[in-house]
């Protein structure tokens, strides 16, 4: 036997080793596509055998506070679809015509879906149950294949603009702005699906049962916003934005215990209906001639929820802030009397900054009346009691450069100075509102804390979320972010709030019948030429259980009235206080029918023991009260008032067991209040009152501003109308 020569030999090697190769390639290839690419391949497979139609998830409600009224929900429509290579080639052209004449659609964008290579096109949406028979009657007439009409959804807004910034709309296929789109997820659901087969070129195979995969709803959402008191917001609003000729107007309720948000509002607004169109008279006027991007700016402008997302000067709605803080670090009290002093104006930093009513003074003030006169000077002069240090920590502490948290998308941030570069002059304007910019929900948030004793709270405007089912999935409850001020501090700013309303600057925001707090503001927008004014106001009612905080901010005011939040806003803000809390069915403060008020004489506990003393006094049904620590048995010296004369149940008998002075109080100013606000003002301060009459004030002794001493008897007289002079 002939042995193979060497290079035989090796020849066969080398061709063993290019198979074995070859081999390793194909195992390792197939190992790839069996393996790895596995799925892949699976899907590739089914997608060339089937054919899917998405089946469209319902949207889920959205009710108002109630649960009622509905806000936003999703009602069944249809959709046309079309599986391009089952259609005829030579009918294409026929089909378009057809479909665009009952669709109302251009023929030739018809076309261009029909003459697509893809295995599903959408012909159109939201058709209305008519043109739905109609295309279906067409089809089975002419026996074509490869078009589809399957159940849709179209979502309505049955109160048409009602709460529209809040709401938000939904466009093809989620939502794009407001709740509708913070939401989205909860909203959606999960859409369904029909599977159908196909043969090898993609085309729908006949007598072949389809699988339908049902579609999972959306969710329902319970928000805190109430329509009746959302309705009441917007029709004031929209006076106050179309009587002054505002470039815009924002407003917000809130509930200050809590933080929901009762009312919240733009104007000008539009129709999430029809979220395209534009919808001011204005903007329809000029629509035709603008530019693709002026009417998308436009509309971005138009859909904005400025209540959230608009930063601006506050102006003295603000001074709350230096307040708490003057208050809580202890630089004054809220009546020292003629503590501060207002010549006009006052130079900082070699800037002369004026008061509102310059060149007019408002003299020696308290910091109560600087906030009953909105006095500049007054808080200029407390921000430097203050310093820059602390009171940038109470800017912080208010959450001023941060956003309030609200479940509602755009929200915008406060702007600040920043701390280390905060100037004298930039002091002094901050503590009246000016040179920082805040939105108008940071602004109620902060009054909710002095309405509600000092607490932040996160406003929301979404408190329960429920399944299909109509089981809760989720109850929001309210947060309370922070303490930022003593309930101390918090009464001692709402009675100058109140006083600000009944005598001060705010007199417009007067409610019969219900005792209302509240500051005007008047901000400074741009400067020179570009300056614009914002008028605002921020109340707080009742005085005596606060339900509400309103604010109404209108931008760039250019009626008769002027620029001034007082007479502008306040009288805006008074009336929606004024229907709001009776349609709440919360109780009045007072009635203007005579009280009946009940007397008992004051009776004499001089020389007798603290022990002794406190018995007579409560038993007469009045309180005991000193400015040292009472010990049972210390003699009393003196007593104001004296005995013999006669004080209404619950007054306070002031009792001294030492020679001490006697503590003083300047008188407040009663004219015009009611006859309970004035008893709660005299109380306050310290004082005894005696009232002939009933309703409104008309006189007082001894006159307002005298400084006598506390526990002493003031006279009121009134009267049962508000026609005073």
């Amino acid at each position: 036997m002939a042995y193979m020569s060497l290079k035989n030999q090796k020849r066969i090697i080398k061709m063993l080793i290019v198979c074995l190769a070859v081999a390793m390639v194909l195992v390792i290839r197939l190992v790839y596509i069996q393996v790895i690419k596995s799925e892949h391949y699976t899907q590739m497979a089914y997608d060339q055998q089937t054919r899917e139609r998405k089946v469209a998830a319902k949207r889920g409600t959205i009710y108002d506070a109630t649960g009622e009224k509905v806000l936003a929900q999703s009602v069944s429509v249809n959709i046309v679809t079309v599986t391009p290579t089952s259609i005829d080639s030579d009918k294409k052209e026929e089909i378009a015509t057809k479909l665009a004449e009952i669709l109302e659609l251009q023929r030739e964008d018809v076309l261009v879906k029909l003459n697509k290579k893809t295995s599903s096109e959408t012909i159109a949406s939201k058709v209305s149950e008519e043109k739905a028979k109609q295309v279906l009657e067409y089809i089975s007439e002419e026996e074509i294949s490869g078009i589809r009409v399957d159940e849709d959804t179209k979502r309505i807004y049955p109160y048409g603009t009602l709460a529209a910034h809040a709401l938000g709309f939904v466009g093809t296929d989620r939502g794009l702005n407001g709740i509708e789109a913070y939401y989205e997820d909860d909203l959606a659901g999960i859409p369904g699906k029909i599977v159908g087969s196909t043969d090898g070129r993609g085309r729908e195979t006949p007598f072949t049962n389809e699988q339908y995969i049902e579609p999972i709803d959306g969710k329902d959402l319970v928000l805190t916003i109430d329509a009746t008191i959302q309705a009441i917001t917007e029709k004031y609003l929209n006076k106050v934005n179309t009587e002054n000729q505002c470039e815009y107007s924002t407003a917000v309720v809130l509930r200050p215990s809590t933080g929901e948000v009762l009312a919240i509002a733009t104007t000008p607004t539009y129709d999430p209906n029809d979220p395209f169109t534009p919808y001011s008279d204005e903007l329809k006027q000029k629509w035709d001639t603008m530019t693709s991007e002026e009417k998308n700016n436009a509309l971005n402008d138009m859909w904005r929820n400025k209540t959230i997302s608009n930063v601006a000067e506050p102006g003295s709605t603000f001074k709350i802030v230096t307040a708490t803080a003057a208050l809580e670090e202890n630089v004054t009290e809220l009546d020292n009397a003629g503590e501060f002093n207002c010549s006009g104006s006052m130079k900082i930093g070699g800037w002369t900054i004026r008061c509102w009513r310059s060149p007019r003074a408002h003299g020696a003030q308290s910091l109560r009346e600087g906030i009953m006169n909105s006095c500049n000077p007054v808080f200029m002069q407390v921000s430097q009691k203050i310093g820059i240090e602390k009171y940038c920590e109470y800017l912080k502490a208010f959450n001023l450069d941060s956003k309030t948290g609200i479940d509602l998308p755009g929200e915008a941030s406060g702007i600040m100075h920043d701390p280390n570069a905060m100037t004298a002059v930039d002091l002094a304007t901050t503590s009246f509102g000016q040179t920082i910019s805040i939105t108008t929900l940071q602004t109620a948030v902060n009054y909710c804390a002095v309405a509600n004793g000092g607490y932040l709270v996160t406003p929301y405007v979404v408190k329960e979320i429920k399944s299909g089912s109509g089981n809760y999935e989720k109850v929001t409850e309210s947060k309370v972010v922070k303490q930022i001020m003593s309930k101390e501090t918090a009464d001692s700013i709402l009675s100058a709030l109140e006083d600000t309303v009944e005598t001060g600057t705010a007199k417009g925001a007067i409610v019969n019948g219900y005792r209302v707090a509240g500051k005007t503001a008047t901000g400074e927008q741009g400067r020179g030429e570009n300056k614009k004014y914002m008028a605002g106001f921020a109340g707080i009612a009742p005085v005596s259980n606060p339900e509400i905080v309103v604010v109404v901010n209108a931008y760039a005011p250019q009626g008769e009235a002027g620029h001034g939040g007082g007479t502008i806003c306040a009288p805006i803000v008074g009336s929606i206080i004024d229907e709001t809390l009776r349609y709440l069915d919360i109780s009045p403060d007072y009635t203007l029918q005579e009280n009946s008020i009940k007397e008992k004489v004051i009776p004499e506990v001089t020389g007798k023991t603290v022990a002794e003393a406190k018995k007579i006094i409560e038993e007469q049904g009045f309180k005991i009260a000193s400015d040292t620590t009472l010990n049972d048995g210390d003699i009393i010296k003196d007593q104001i008032p004296k005995n013999g004369a006669s004080l209404m149940e619950g007054s306070t008998i002031r009792v001294y067991t030492t020679d001490e002075a006697k503590q003083t109080a300047s008188v407040p100013n009663l004219y015009k209040l009611t006859s309970d606000v004035a008893i709660s003002r005299l109380r306050a301060a310290g004082f005894n009152v005696r009232v002939v009459g009933s309703g409104f004030v008309l006189s007082q002794d001894p006159a307002a501003n005298s400084v006598i001493e506390k526990g002493s008897i003031i006279t009121i007289k009134c009267v049962d109308t508000t026609d005073l002079p």
